[in-house]
């Protein structure tokens, strides 16, 4: 989930991981874990961190977190939750490695979380960060795609598997 975009699929893509995550809390009776993951933007932008002054990495980054801070807590406010235990988890870090060490130390047992299937092989089938936690989660994951997604992958018709009629 990345609440700190402006892009109306990514928005849309965040309430319907929401709106999942939510049912499915509601009908198995569980407690919520929503999870946030963001990394310091001088982090993401090694060629402008390195320009900055120590000084002005710190007064960047909290400025990003702040912005993080805000935008998770938005997104939170637009759903009723009030009936469910719930518990928001904003963490600095990799999702890739902040998601399966919370799902271990609070026993998760369903991860419901978004994919945009961006670069790579492994963005080829659920996308990157989505494949990073499958391989060190020991429970479920549903992953949800954006509306009107359409797969990278093409079928290429090999005249060797052809069915006779």
């Amino acid at each position: 989930m990345d609440p700190v975009t402006s892009d109306e699929a990514h928005q849309a893509l965040n309430v319907k991981i929401m709106e999942l995550a939510i049912s499915l809390s509601r009908t198995e009776g569980s407690e919520l874990h929503v999870v946030h993951a963001w990394r310091p933007f001088t982090e993401r932008l090694v060629p402008l961190g390195s320009r900055l002054s120590q000084e002005e990495k710190e007064k960047v980054d909290r400025e990003w977190a702040a912005s993080h801070e805000c935008a998770f807590s938005e997104l939170l406010q637009k759903f009723d939750m009030q009936d469910l235990r719930v518990q928001a988890h904003l963490v600095k870090g990799e999702a890739g490695e902040i998601i399966p060490a919370l799902a271990r130390n609070k026993h998760i047992d369903v991860i419901v979380m978004g994919t945009v299937c961006r670069t790579g092989i492994a963005g080829l089938f659920i996308g990157n960060t989505a494949e990073k936690v499958l391989r060190r989660v020991n429970c479920s994951v549903l992953t949800v795609k954006p509306e009107g997604f359409a797969t990278p992958v093409k079928l290429i018709a090999d005249p060797r598997f052809q069915t006779r009629q």
